[in-house]
């Protein structure tokens, strides 16, 4: 029996409906700046989507918030397929009820890819699709630049050397500078931050950022908690401070209140100041790598994941690094330790090399300044809305 495909029969108006998808919380964060910016120039369209409370607060109609969608780890996904498979159902009911003249997809590539295919398939030519922040193809899974190239109109890339990796495809492809460059900066003086979280002038502070979704910080945080124990008793006075993502509540982490820290321990949703005005950052990988190193902060990059997880990842992942810090500069400028290497012992070492050698100190924050040069220029979401347009 032929499949009845629905074809896209409403003419283009004023007033054309956007989908946004973005499944993460740093999608939230650029999804809110392209939307408000779509709204700017087109006052009457309609957007739709995934996110979080800052694409709300633009006005873009939720169908499911980005917490639900936050999921780590291939085990993890596995256990979770039926709800995606719920998920990705519905948008695709809602695509054929609202018609949306673009489909705007925001990194979260698992869940993504797949959504450009079905569309793809279902509005050969007529929906327009374009991709915001490539997927880490260049890392993995070469063979999806391909099958992006396939289901996709244009795409928006935030590094430089992204350009390249879709080189005769055919697809259009342009940078449109990082996103994070106008957004990672802090808002109060180092010194007011200091004092709010109780250090003194000539103690040290170290930052602990070890995730954005549950189960990076069940994972990590407690290895950091040991690390800064072992470095508290080289370092009198010293603090650590916490950050704490927006969409984590705050009594998730009393879970972790039995390290006997104490005040020594301060939890923070100040992390762009924790970045730029600690004396030194124990990080997760991901995004906050990146923004950590244009902070200009020497940091110590720690990732542990499932033995599954773990793996599958060896024998896929073709990067020399891990931390997009390291990626971006295109030199292992900071440490990373993963798994086993990522012991409270050897963590604290590595903090505590950077925290006695001035010179090794100034020789990685020289290094790290070169991040933001690199990313390009101010104003990433008028670029893509410049791309959204020129699909319409």
């Amino acid at each position: 029996m032929p499949i009845d495909i629905p074809r896209l029969t409403k003419k283009r108006t004023e007033s054309p409906n956007f989908l946004i998808i973005a499944g993460e919380h740093s999608g939230d964060i650029h999804g809110a700046k392209l939307a408000k910016e779509l709204k700017v120039r087109i006052p009457k369209c309609n957007i739709f989507g995934i996110g979080g409370d800052l694409m709300a607060e633009e006005g873009v109609d939720l169908l499911y918030p980005v917490e639900k969608m936050a999921v780590l780890g291939f085990t993890e996904v596995i256990r979770h397929i039926p709800f995606f498979k719920e998920v990705m159902e519905k948008l695709v009911n809602e695509t054929e009820k609202r018609k949306p003249a673009v489909v705007i997809l925001i990194d979260y590539p698992g869940f993504n890819i797949r959504f450009a295919q079905k569309i793809r398939k279902l509005y050969p030519a007529e929906m327009k699709i374009l991709y915001y922040i490539s997927p880490q193809v260049w890392a993995w899974k070469k063979g999806r630049i391909k099958t992006l190239a396939k289901n996709l109109d244009s795409m928006a890339v935030v590094l430089p050397f992204e350009v390249d990796v879709y080189k005769d495809t055919g697809l259009n492809v342009k940078f449109v500078g990082h996103p994070l460059i106008e957004v990672v900066k802090p808002v109060s003086e180092k010194a007011v931050f200091r004092k709010n979280v109780g250090v003194d002038d000539t103690a040290k502070l170290i930052g602990l950022l070890p995730g954005s979704r549950k189960q990076e910080i069940e994972r990590h945080l407690p290895v950091m908690l040991e690390a800064f124990s072992i470095l508290k008793e080289k370092f009198p006075g010293m603090k650590a401070v916490i950050g704490k993502p927006g969409l984590i509540e705050k009594d998730f982490y009393s879970n972790f209140s039995s390290s006997g820290m104490g005040n020594d321990v301060i939890l923070s949703d100040e992390t762009y100041e924790i970045m730029h005005h600690a004396d030194f950052i124990i990080t997760s990988s991901g995004t906050a790598t990146l923004e950590t190193a244009m902070a200009g902060t020497p940091m110590c990059i720690i990732y542990k994941m499932s033995g599954i997880t773990f793996f599958i990842a060896r024998r896929v992942v073709t990067l020399p690094f891990i931390g997009l810090a390291n990626i971006v500069l295109d030199e292992k400028v900071v440490p990373e330790l993963i798994q086993k290497d990522a012991s409270p012992e050897k963590i604290a070492e590595t903090a505590e090399n950077y925290l006695t050698d001035e010179e090794l100190y100034g020789e990685v924050r020289t290094k790290l300044s070169k991040t933001r040069s690199v990313l390009g220029e101010p104003g990433a979401e008028k670029r893509v809305a410049d791309m959204v347009e020129d699909l319409l």
